[in-house]
């Protein structure tokens, strides 16, 4: 069972992770309403990075950012690169829903289990955070291009 602290530090890298992809996918990107989606998951994780950052150091994490972690995120960003759109949606949901949920569902419910009430709506954010971007490529993939970013930017303070 993950300690709170180690929660923590894995969801910050997980923010600095998707915030290195999203923005070479940004890069990459040439058509105009891929670029603002990516903006907008690029924008979702810089927020949530920031907001993470006073609990971390509340609690003795750390919250510097390591090079390594982001070479990882850009060979992570260089394997969706040749991807159709679809196929792009589709890794993303399945990455979000194959690893990432559980993980951060089970650190939820750990810190449920010991009583941390204010641990445990965090972790349940960080659920809710990632679920949006997995409701968000399933959107994507049933062709609901008009309101896929709902889920985002129902996230954000600072809305694009």
């Amino acid at each position: 069972m993950a300690t709170f602290q180690e929660a923590l530090k894995e969801f910050y890298t997980g923010e600095v992770l998707g915030e290195t992809i999203y923005s070479a996918l940004f890069e990459a990107a040439t058509e105009l309403h891929e670029k603002r989606k990516w903006a907008t998951l690029l924008q979702l994780e810089t927020e949530t990075k920031a907001w993470l950052r006073p609990a971390l150091l509340a609690h003795g994490v750390g919250v510097e950012e390591h090079a390594a972690d982001r070479q990882m995120a850009i060979s992570i960003a260089g394997q969706f690169l040749p991807l159709t759109w679809s196929e792009k949606m589709q890794k993303l949901k399945d990455i979000i829903e194959a690893q990432v949920l559980s993980t951060f569902q089970g650190f939820a419910d750990a810190a449920a289990a010991r009583g941390e009430t204010e641990a445990e709506a965090l972790c349940r954010y960080m659920v809710e955070h990632e679920r949006a971007q997995a409701e968000f490529a399933r959107s994507e993939l049933a062709g609901d291009e008009a309101s896929s970013l709902e889920p985002i930017r129902n996230l954000l303070k600072y809305r694009i």
